[in-house]
């Protein structure tokens, strides 16, 4: 289902029935489990792809699930609360509206 242009040229938003998120997968070759070097360049891969979408567009949040296993694919928790809540970083001359 597209999207409709509404005057002054602002994207309509999508009707709420519909699952507009984005999906993004991550998988090692043969389904393995990737290693934290792998991620990590899975990650920036994802980053180079989204920057095609510049200016135009704004992620409202993102939410990323990982399945964390030890070497023995067991799953493992990173801390108490398995969680990790990041912001991006702002330049002194962002943060003054500069």
């Amino acid at each position: 289902m597209g999207f409709h242009t509404k005057r002054g040229g602002r994207k309509a938003s999508a009707p709420k029935d519909d699952n507009t998120a984005l999906k993004i997968k991550l998988r090692g070759q043969d389904n393995v489990p990737l290693t934290m070097p792998e991620l990590r360049e899975a990650l920036l891969e994802a980053a180079r792809q989204l920057k095609e979408y510049e200016p135009g567009y704004r992620a409202k949040f993102a939410t990323i699930y990982l399945t964390m296993v030890d070497a023995n694919g067991e799953p493992v928790r990173i801390n108490h609360a398995n969680e990790l809540t990041i912001y991006p970083y702002k330049t002194a001359a962002e943060e003054n509206g500069l």
